[in-house]
């Protein structure tokens, strides 16, 4: 491609020629655009000499296109639809509606109700591609400051004053046991009674969250409880079918092994409530996180009976 054949074409230029293209009446058009006839010309004019050939054939009495105008028509139509497109999904992205969302979402919330909010949101909101990444809440600081990510759906994790966060749904712990085990059938169990099995207990690595909540847990009955292995979800429920141990693993869980687990409510489920929250980095600029944390408002954050 030569200099020559790179050429502007300002959007007036193209509105003069569609104008005259659609009217045929080179008046009329002008009228259209709220020009006089005198300039509207020039411009076709102008526009035939940076084109290199005639668009229009004009009589007193007719207008109509030429072959190469007929076809300079067509990209023309083409350039103004993909005008308004372009224009329509950079307002709904300058308005929160429209762009992209990454969202990192930690493997427990996607178990939860909060699943429930994701899917309205999606419903509220067509025109957001809705990138679900899952990941574990011990990283999802990092990948909020890298970008990576837009916000997080996450387990409480300690994290700096640059980040905005809300609680969108609470939960009981409950203990996990294989079908067949004694307590299987009972209606509660008290923590001093869990503390009394082998359980599965959490890494500190992966999944410190419930590792410390086991712990203040514990520490609060006054109990020394026997942990045989250390997992992550839902590695822990694994274990648990294959008679390693028993687990405290929060209620939405029970979804997963409904079947060969049994689970049982804790006596006193106010000692060990699982929380989820969303965090965003302050002073995001995608507005597209404004509406996803409102959505996730309306989750159910009361504990469920039980």
């Amino acid at each position: 491609m030569t200099n020559t054949d790179i050429m502007f074409l300002d959007d007036r230029l193209l509105a003069c020629f569609c104008a005259a293209a659609e009217e045929l009446h080179f008046g009329r058009a002008a009228a259209r655009l709220f020009m006089s006839q005198p300039p509207f010309s020039q411009q076709i004019k102008r526009l035939e000499a940076m084109v290199g050939a005639p668009l229009f054939v004009r009589t007193t009495r007719s207008v109509r296109l030429t072959p190469a105008g007929e076809v300079m028509y067509q990209h023309a139509r083409t350039i103004a639809g993909q005008t308004r497109v372009m224009l329509r999904a950079v307002r709904q992205a300058a308005e929160g509606e429209g762009g992209s969302l990454v969202v990192g979402i930690a493997p427990t919330a996607a178990y939860s109700p909060v699943a429930d909010a994701l899917y309205r949101y999606r419903v509220a909101h067509p025109e957001v591609t809705l990138d679900l990444r899952e990941m574990n809440s011990v990283t999802m600081e990092a990948m909020l400051r890298a970008r990576t990510i837009d916000v997080a759906v996450m387990r409480p994790m300690s994290m700096d004053p640059e980040f905005d966060r809300f609680e969108v749904f609470r939960e009981p712990m409950m203990l996990a046991l294989r079908r067949d085990h004694r307590w299987a059938g009972r209606r509660r169990v008290s923590v001093d009674q869990a503390a009394t099995l082998p359980l599965i207990g959490y890494s500190q690595q992966a999944s410190p969250y419930f590792r410390g909540m086991l712990q203040a847990m514990f520490a609060d009955a006054g109990k020394a409880p026997r942990f045989v292995q250390d997992s992550v979800i839902p590695t822990v429920l694994t274990l648990v079918e294959i008679g390693v141990g028993a687990a405290i693993v929060p209620r939405s869980l029970a979804r997963l092994r409904s079947e060969s687990l049994a689970f049982v409510p804790l006596q006193d489920p106010s000692r060990a409530m699982a929380t989820i929250v969303v965090a965003s980095l302050h002073g995001h600029a995608n507005l597209a996180v404004d509406h996803f944390r409102a959505a996730l408002r309306q989750a159910d954050r009361k504990p469920a009976p039980g």
